[in-house]
């Protein structure tokens, strides 16, 4: 029966590559699959790159942006700046007659103003804080003129904070009037699109914004589906009931070869990994943790969940980046020295464990490895799947004994260890190194590169000492797309601009 189920599967994706291709005649709708579903639209409160990200950079704009296809930053809401000599004032003069959507009048550096302080409140349970780092606050000049005012140089301000979503101007006048929850669910921004329409896990759609400055997209209007399965997405490109979508790594090679399909594959900016939450028992034992770190076998599960097409990490940094860490260790399983740390931590025949994942065939099946590899040396792991808004709730409060997760980066390091400082909410381990987050704090006023790259090495070196994490890979990206479209410029991380998207 397993044979016969096997022999079924490739009959179908044979015949499922080579039918020929029934594209959608709709050329006004763009319709796009996302993993799962949105959990806001609050640039400020973004809980998922992968979910949110594109979505936001359709409906907002930054002061600057990163130009389509590149990580060049160029202008966007500002014209033109100036930065003073010491790096801790930085005025913005700003687009005139730019409007909001949906009647909220002409954006002013009044929005600049409230867009960033609202993030930096005292008061405030934005995730962002970090990533503005020491913006003491913003003054209006004029109405077209902002000054940003910080207690220290900010080296990530240009590369990494303004040109993602934490920099996104959105309404005062909106955000004021409705509260945060509604404008969550509600957004005003002055982008391409705005939006129409959202019906929790069916659909979010956006809609050409009339009023919008800059040059207006080719296609009107925009659908995202969240499908959550990577075979429901690849049927869902085979039936045409989507134009962009993925497809699962087993079957990427035989795509990019012989499918009807436009595949694009990019490298990813993402940090997968293994983590354990450190401030209870058993893993504020870091022996424990180091013992786990031997019997994982990391090649095992880029072979299983990821079929051997992502790169192995051994960092928290990709290469390529600022401060990657070359030489870090590379752990090979070693059952015998994870068997004595068992010892050495008081757990000689071993100790029960939760793993929480979420609901994603590739993480279930890296679940199931770890599962099998600690079995080996006595550690038994109950693995525990909870839906995607669980999981984050769970994970930042510190409830799982172990989890899977993986994190968006930026081109600027800061961004990726800024999560782990102490106390940060999304720092799921609960990890906390009073030396790691000065470095992290020095790192991001440190205007040498050679002595920037330097302090995040040595940070990493406190991450690995500390085994709180163990790295599986960076992974890549994969867009599916069917060939009556013009994807135009994607990102170097495989992101798209659907304004920049076209039908032929």
């Amino acid at each position: 029966m397993k044979k016969f189920g096997t022999l079924f599967t490739c009959i179908f994706m044979a015949l499922f590559i080579f039918l020929p291709p029934a594209f959608a005649k709709d050329k006004n709708e763009l319709k796009i699959a996302r993993w799962d579903d949105i959990n806001t639209f609050d640039p400020g409160w973004l809980t998922s790159g992968d979910r949110e990200l594109t979505i936001m950079r359709c409906i907002y704009n930054g002061l600057v942006k990163y130009k389509e296809g590149s990580w060049e930053v160029v202008p966007d809401l500002a014209e033109s700046w100036e930065v003073s000599d010491d790096g801790k004032e930085v005025i913005f003069h700003l687009r005139k007659g730019v409007k909001f959507q949906k009647g909220y009048g002409e954006m002013t550096a009044e929005d600049v103003k409230f867009s960033f302080e609202r993030i930096i409140a005292p008061d405030s349970t934005s995730s962002e804080k970090g990533n503005w780092g020491s913006l003491d606050g913003v003054e209006v000049v004029d109405q077209y003129t902002a000054k940003l005012i910080f207690k220290d140089r900010m080296v990530q301000l240009f590369t990494s904070t303004l040109p993602s979503n934490s920099g996104f101007i959105v309404s005062k006048k909106a955000a004021q009037e409705m509260g945060r929850e509604k404008f969550s669910f509600n957004p005003i921004g002055t982008g391409p699109y705005e939006l129409d329409q959202w019906e929790p896990k069916k659909h979010v759609k956006l809609k050409a914004f009339d009023g919008y400055w800059g040059t207006k997209p080719a296609i009107k209007r925009v659908k995202f589906i969240p499908i959550v399965e990577d075979a429901t997405c690849e049927m869902a490109l085979k039936t045409k009931e989507i134009d962009i979508g993925r497809v699962a790594l087993i079957n990427a090679a035989i795509y990019k070869k012989k499918s009807k399909l436009n595949l694009v594959v990019k490298p990813s900016l993402k940090h997968w990994w293994v983590g354990f939450t450190v401030n209870k028992a058993p893993f504020d034992n870091q022996k424990l943790r180091e013992a786990c770190r031997y019997a994982i076998d990391v090649d095992k599960i880029l072979t299983a969940a990821f079929f051997d097409i992502a790169p192995r990490a051994n960092t928290i940094l990709p290469p390529g980046l600022l401060g990657h860490w070359k030489d870090a260790p590379v752990y090979k399983v070693d059952l015998k020295k994870a068997k004595q740390l068992l010892k050495e931590g008081g757990k000689p025949d071993g100790f029960k464990a939760n793993l929480y994942i979420w609901p994603d065939e590739q993480v279930k099946v890296t679940a199931e490895v770890i599962k099998a590899d600690l079995a080996k040396i006595g550690v038994d792991i109950d693995i525990q799947i909870k839906e995607t808004g669980a999981f984050n709730k769970a994970t930042t409060s510190g409830e799982p004994d172990m989890y899977l997760s993986y994190f968006n980066t930026t081109i600027d390091p800061s961004y990726a260890f800024s999560w782990f400082v102490s106390g940060e909410e999304w720092n799921l381990s609960k990890w906390s190194n009073k030396k790691y987050d000065a470095l992290i704090t020095k790192g991001m006023v440190e205007t040498v590169s050679a002595k920037r790259a330097q302090i995040y090495i040595n940070a990493q070196k406190e991450m690995d000492k500390d085994a709180f994490a163990i790295w599986l890979t960076h992974g890549i990206r994969i867009v599916a797309a069917q060939k009556n479209l013009n994807l135009g410029k994607l990102y170097p991380d495989g992101r798209l601009a659907p304004w920049d998207i076209s039908f032929k």
